[in-house]
């Protein structure tokens, strides 16, 4: 029995008519193994981190600077050390083409529309350098908080995540962004491959349904993309009436958008599970001017607590006290130049820093994941291959004699993973529960 015979049968009828000679070798790739890939994060990753993982590496991803492929069949990336630091996000090849379609550049205002699980905006954010803004939305309340959890595993600052649909956040922010991802739900064809139960949840008519979708979500971006900038929609999938057919019609409704490329990744003519992306420009040329957020400063009285733990954890205290955001007893560090989120629900506004407890301040996994060893006054590093590090993830405390007593940030090979806190000798273990592993 071939791999591929698990394709519906009006997919593979309707490929046949679409690609005509190109059908069988586009089959054929159905046979062959998926394709795994990884995308370093330019927040914390260097070369040295290339080159510790050199032997899990093969090649560079032709279109994305940054990706690199794996063989998922003999390493597993998504337990390294490494993974839990954020060094680098698991991410298909395919996909890692449309950010690179829109050129980012810091200091940009970027929105990504459907964002979750947040592949495209961390590899959006690695560009902006901590300069600019990205507004990263998921309708979808659960896929948002995994969106959520992704962005702060890169420990990427600027940063707000919203969970709205798309028309909502249009009357909120009319022409505001210069950069906008549209990576639309669909049909999902492209992932057929490394998800055979996609499959189950494919028909012609879900295809339909999903064009129908993917035009209200375009109409939307559309209303707030500010003239001169630039948007890219994708998909992955394989369907004309969600891709080019989608573009064609949008083009006609707004016939001040011009398209700059169009681009197709096919699995038998790429090592990848295939994509469509399109970039458009906006006519015009408009100033990055936008509503910024009002917040309330919070009193300086209900900070006392996290003021003595800047001034004993950290090494610079002064840019840690500004765009402060309190709500109930959780303290936000809200981005430079924020726009005004008033209104909408946000599950990430800039920087975690952690919860105001009775006379005391917990740092939270956020902020661990944020900074670097050179920002705070006590740092235990621990190599990837380390027993230490296993224990430390796995929930274990640590002896360490010579640190002094406070909040210690814990490091592997230099890239920050999380807190803990040290105590005569011991270094209690703050990594959160939920992430530890007890595997052997």
């Amino acid at each position: 029995m071939d791999n591929h015979s698990f394709l519906p049968t009006d997919f593979i009828n309707r490929m046949e008519q679409d690609l005509g000679p190109d059908f069988h070798a586009f089959l054929r790739s159905y046979d062959e193994n998926k394709i795994s890939a990884l995308r370093f994060n330019p927040i914390k990753a260097d070369e040295a981190s290339i080159q510790n993982m050199k032997d899990m590496l093969q090649e560079n991803v032709t279109w994305s600077p940054n990706g690199y492929y794996y063989d998922g069949e003999t390493v597993q990336p998504g337990i390294h050390p490494y993974h839990a630091a954020g060094v680098y996000y698991i991410q298909d090849a395919s996909a890692q083409l449309p950010v690179e379609m829109l050129h980012i550049v810091p200091g940009d205002i970027c929105l990504d529309l459907c964002a979750a699980p947040g592949g495209k905006s961390t590899q959006i954010a690695g560009y902006l350098k901590g300069k600019g803004i990205i507004l990263s939305n998921e309708p979808i309340k659960n896929r948002a908080k995994i969106l959520s959890e992704n962005v702060e595993r890169l420990g990427i600052r600027n940063c707000i995540v919203t969970s709205e649909y798309p028309d909502k956040l249009a009357l909120k922010f009319p022409e505001t962004f210069n950069k906008i991802m549209v990576d639309a739900p669909c049909s999902g064809e492209g992932m057929f491959r490394k998800n055979h139960e996609a499959c189950k949840e494919w028909s012609l008519e879900s295809v339909k349904m999903c064009a129908e979708r993917q035009k209200e979500i375009l109409d939307a971006a559309y209303e707030m993309l500010l003239p001169g900038g630039v948007m890219c929609y994708s998909t992955c999938t394989f369907a004309r009436l969600e891709d080019e057919e989608t573009i064609i019609s949008f083009v006609q409704r707004h016939p001040d958008m011009e398209i700059i490329e169009e681009k197709r990744l096919w699995p038998h003519e790429v090592k990848g599970e295939g994509h469509y992306a399109c970039s458009l420009r906006k006519a015009g040329n408009a100033p990055l001017e936008y509503k910024y957020y009002q917040y309330k400063a919070p009193n300086d009285k209900l900070l006392i607590d996290y003021y003595l733990f800047i001034k004993d954890t950290l090494c610079e205290t002064k840019d840690w006290k500004k765009n402060l955001l309190l709500i109930n007893d959780l303290l936000y560090k809200l981005p430079d130049d924020c726009p005004d989120f008033d209104g909408l629900h946000v599950l990430r506004g800039g920087i975690f820093l952690g919860t105001l407890k009775k006379n005391r301040f917990e740092p939270s996994h956020a902020l661990a994941l944020c900074l670097t060893k050179d920002e705070v006054k006590r740092s235990v590093d621990f190599s990837r291959d380390s027993k230490d590090i296993r224990e430390y993830l796995y929930g274990s405390s640590i002896r360490k004699n010579d640190i002094a007593d406070g909040w210690t940030l814990i490091t592997v090979d230099g890239y920050s993973i999380g807190w803990g806190k040290a105590v005569k000798g011991q270094i209690k273990n703050h990594y959160p529960k939920g992430l530890r592993r007890y595997d052997s």
